[in-house]
Protein backbone atom coordinates (compact mmCIF):
# COMPACT_ATOMS: atom_id res chain seq x y z
CA UNK A 1 0.00 0.00 0.00
CA UNK A 2 1.30 3.53 -1.07
CA UNK A 3 1.32 5.58 1.93
CA UNK A 4 2.55 8.67 0.29
CA UNK A 5 0.99 9.92 -3.18
CA UNK A 6 2.11 10.24 -6.08
CA UNK A 7 1.56 13.55 -6.57
CA UNK A 8 3.50 14.17 -3.17
CA UNK A 9 6.66 12.53 -4.45
CA UNK A 10 6.63 14.45 -7.70
CA UNK A 11 6.42 17.82 -5.74
CA UNK A 12 9.28 16.14 -3.60
CA UNK A 13 11.48 15.56 -6.34
CA UNK A 14 10.74 18.94 -7.84
CA UNK A 15 12.01 21.13 -4.43
CA UNK A 16 14.83 18.97 -4.09
CA UNK A 17 15.93 20.17 -7.87
CA UNK A 18 15.01 23.63 -6.16
CA UNK A 19 17.82 22.90 -3.72
CA UNK A 20 16.31 22.40 -0.79
CA UNK A 21 17.64 20.37 2.01
CA UNK A 22 16.49 16.95 3.12
CA UNK A 23 14.96 19.07 6.70
CA UNK A 24 13.37 21.44 4.58
CA UNK A 25 11.89 18.78 2.63
CA UNK A 26 10.87 17.12 5.97
CA UNK A 27 9.13 20.20 7.61
CA UNK A 28 7.87 21.13 4.33
CA UNK A 29 6.03 17.84 3.56
CA UNK A 30 5.60 15.96 6.12
CA UNK A 31 7.17 13.13 5.13
CA UNK A 32 10.00 11.00 7.32
CA UNK A 33 13.60 12.13 6.70
CA UNK A 34 14.54 8.17 5.81
CA UNK A 35 11.40 8.45 2.61
CA UNK A 36 13.07 11.60 1.97
CA UNK A 37 16.40 10.15 1.47
CA UNK A 38 15.05 7.31 -0.61
CA UNK A 39 13.71 9.24 -3.56
CA UNK A 40 16.65 12.31 -3.73
CA UNK A 41 19.06 9.50 -4.54
CA UNK A 42 19.93 11.12 -8.46
CA UNK A 43 17.97 13.94 -8.60
CA UNK A 44 20.44 16.46 -10.07
CA UNK A 45 20.21 19.96 -8.85
CA UNK A 46 19.31 22.56 -11.03
CA UNK A 47 22.73 24.35 -11.58
CA UNK A 48 21.11 28.04 -10.25
CA UNK A 49 20.23 26.08 -7.47
CA UNK A 50 23.01 24.00 -6.83
CA UNK A 51 25.42 27.26 -4.86
CA UNK A 52 21.98 27.64 -2.77
CA UNK A 53 22.10 24.15 -1.46
CA UNK A 54 25.88 24.36 -0.66
CA UNK A 55 25.78 27.39 1.71
CA UNK A 56 22.50 25.63 3.86
CA UNK A 57 25.15 22.46 4.40
CA UNK A 58 27.55 24.26 5.36
CA UNK A 59 25.72 26.49 7.59
CA UNK A 60 24.58 23.93 8.93
CA UNK A 61 27.84 22.27 9.85
CA UNK A 62 29.25 25.30 10.84
CA UNK A 63 26.39 25.33 13.37
CA UNK A 64 26.50 21.94 14.42
CA UNK A 65 30.29 22.30 15.20
CA UNK A 66 30.04 25.83 17.23
CA UNK A 67 27.01 23.80 18.80
CA UNK A 68 29.64 21.03 20.22
CA UNK A 69 32.51 24.00 21.01
CA UNK A 70 30.01 25.11 23.10
CA UNK A 71 29.13 21.67 24.54
CA UNK A 72 32.85 21.19 25.12
CA UNK A 73 33.55 24.33 26.73
CA UNK A 74 30.06 23.94 29.21
CA UNK A 75 31.15 20.66 30.03
CA UNK A 76 34.86 21.36 31.41
CA UNK A 77 33.21 24.23 33.58
CA UNK A 78 30.28 22.26 35.09
CA UNK A 79 32.93 19.22 35.86
CA UNK A 80 35.19 21.73 38.06
CA UNK A 81 32.16 22.87 39.69
CA UNK A 82 30.57 21.75 43.17
CA UNK A 83 28.32 19.44 41.63
CA UNK A 84 31.09 17.15 40.00
CA UNK A 85 30.33 14.13 42.09
CA UNK A 86 26.55 14.22 41.23
CA UNK A 87 27.59 14.79 37.14
CA UNK A 88 30.44 11.95 36.87
CA UNK A 89 27.39 9.71 38.20
CA UNK A 90 25.34 10.33 35.91
CA UNK A 91 27.58 10.50 33.21
CA UNK A 92 28.55 7.09 33.87
CA UNK A 93 25.10 5.91 33.76
CA UNK A 94 24.02 7.62 30.68
CA UNK A 95 27.02 5.89 29.13
CA UNK A 96 26.31 2.70 30.27
CA UNK A 97 22.44 3.07 29.95
CA UNK A 98 21.57 5.93 27.03
CA UNK A 99 20.83 6.03 23.84
CA UNK A 100 24.16 7.77 21.33
CA UNK A 101 21.63 8.71 18.27
CA UNK A 102 18.75 10.67 20.63
CA UNK A 103 18.58 11.66 24.24
CA UNK A 104 17.24 8.96 26.22
CA UNK A 105 17.71 6.28 28.66
CA UNK A 106 15.66 2.64 29.55
CA UNK A 107 16.45 0.64 33.05
CA UNK A 108 14.07 -1.77 34.94
CA UNK A 109 16.09 -0.71 38.03
CA UNK A 110 13.58 2.13 39.84
CA UNK A 111 16.71 3.55 41.30
CA UNK A 112 19.05 4.74 38.51
CA UNK A 113 15.93 5.82 36.86
CA UNK A 114 14.90 8.27 39.95
CA UNK A 115 18.45 9.37 40.23
CA UNK A 116 18.90 10.53 36.75
CA UNK A 117 15.76 12.24 36.74
CA UNK A 118 16.95 14.04 39.88
CA UNK A 119 20.05 15.12 38.39
CA UNK A 120 18.67 15.94 34.88
CA UNK A 121 15.78 18.53 37.18
CA UNK A 122 18.27 19.79 39.62
CA UNK A 123 21.64 19.87 38.20
CA UNK A 124 20.80 19.98 34.59
CA UNK A 125 17.98 22.73 35.01
CA UNK A 126 15.54 20.42 32.62
CA UNK A 127 12.02 20.75 33.06
CA UNK A 128 10.20 17.70 33.47
CA UNK A 129 7.65 19.10 30.86
CA UNK A 130 10.23 17.89 29.20
CA UNK A 131 10.74 14.41 30.06
CA UNK A 132 8.69 12.23 28.07
CA UNK A 133 8.25 8.47 29.72
CA UNK A 134 7.65 5.46 28.54
CA UNK A 135 7.47 1.90 29.82
CA UNK A 136 7.59 -1.52 28.60
CA UNK A 137 5.37 -4.18 29.77
CA UNK A 138 4.99 -8.08 29.57
CA UNK A 139 2.69 -10.84 29.55
CA UNK A 140 1.27 -11.33 33.51
CA UNK A 141 2.03 -7.80 34.11
CA UNK A 142 -0.38 -5.74 36.28
CA UNK A 143 -0.64 -2.34 34.03
CA UNK A 144 -2.18 -0.47 36.45
CA UNK A 145 0.48 -1.76 38.97
CA UNK A 146 3.48 -0.70 36.53
CA UNK A 147 2.26 2.60 36.17
CA UNK A 148 1.69 3.05 39.75
CA UNK A 149 5.04 1.87 40.20
CA UNK A 150 7.11 4.07 37.67
CA UNK A 151 4.84 7.60 37.94
CA UNK A 152 5.71 7.29 42.02
CA UNK A 153 9.50 6.89 41.01
CA UNK A 154 9.57 9.50 38.55
CA UNK A 155 7.23 12.02 40.43
CA UNK A 156 5.46 12.08 36.58
CA UNK A 157 1.70 11.73 36.18
CA UNK A 158 0.44 8.14 34.90
CA UNK A 159 -1.26 10.56 31.85
CA UNK A 160 2.09 11.51 30.82
CA UNK A 161 3.27 7.89 30.21
CA UNK A 162 3.27 5.80 26.96
CA UNK A 163 2.39 2.29 27.51
CA UNK A 164 4.14 -0.29 25.14
CA UNK A 165 3.12 -4.60 25.55
CA UNK A 166 4.88 -7.19 24.36
CA UNK A 167 2.10 -9.53 24.24
CA UNK A 168 4.46 -12.09 22.19
CA UNK A 169 4.92 -14.46 24.98
CA UNK A 170 8.25 -12.93 26.02
CA UNK A 171 9.08 -13.64 29.96
CA UNK A 172 10.92 -10.42 31.61
CA UNK A 173 12.03 -11.33 35.21
CA UNK A 174 11.68 -7.46 36.09
CA UNK A 175 8.30 -6.88 38.66
CA UNK A 176 7.47 -3.85 36.89
CA UNK A 177 8.70 -3.90 33.28
CA UNK A 178 11.56 -1.41 31.89
CA UNK A 179 11.11 3.00 31.59
CA UNK A 180 12.31 4.47 29.26
CA UNK A 181 12.80 8.46 29.75
CA UNK A 182 13.44 10.64 26.88
CA UNK A 183 14.16 14.45 26.58
CA UNK A 184 12.72 16.49 24.30
CA UNK A 185 14.39 18.81 22.24
CA UNK A 186 17.40 17.22 23.81
CA UNK A 187 20.27 17.42 20.94
CA UNK A 188 22.42 20.13 22.24
CA UNK A 189 21.49 18.48 25.53
CA UNK A 190 23.13 14.80 24.25
CA UNK A 191 25.62 17.11 22.78
CA UNK A 192 26.71 17.84 26.42
CA UNK A 193 26.48 14.29 27.83
CA UNK A 194 28.60 13.27 25.32
CA UNK A 195 30.89 15.60 25.73
CA UNK A 196 30.51 15.16 29.31
CA UNK A 197 31.35 11.32 28.77
CA UNK A 198 34.97 12.06 27.06
CA UNK A 199 36.22 14.52 29.34
CA UNK A 200 35.23 11.87 32.32
CA UNK A 201 36.87 9.10 30.44
CA UNK A 202 40.10 11.26 29.55
CA UNK A 203 40.43 12.23 32.94
CA UNK A 204 39.60 9.13 34.82
CA UNK A 205 41.72 7.06 32.49
CA UNK A 206 44.98 9.44 32.78
CA UNK A 207 44.52 9.74 36.86
CA UNK A 208 45.94 5.91 36.71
Amino acid sequence: MRIHSLEKIKKLKELRKKGYSINELVRELSIPKTTVWHHIQGIEITPKYLSLLRSKIGGSRQKKEKNLEIARQLAKEILKSSNREYIIAFTMLYWAEGSKKSCDFVNSDGRMINLCINILVKIFNISKDRLTPTIRIFSGMDKKECLNYWSKITGLPKSRFFVRMNDGGIKSKTKYGMCRIMIKKGSNTLKLINSLVDQSYTELINSF
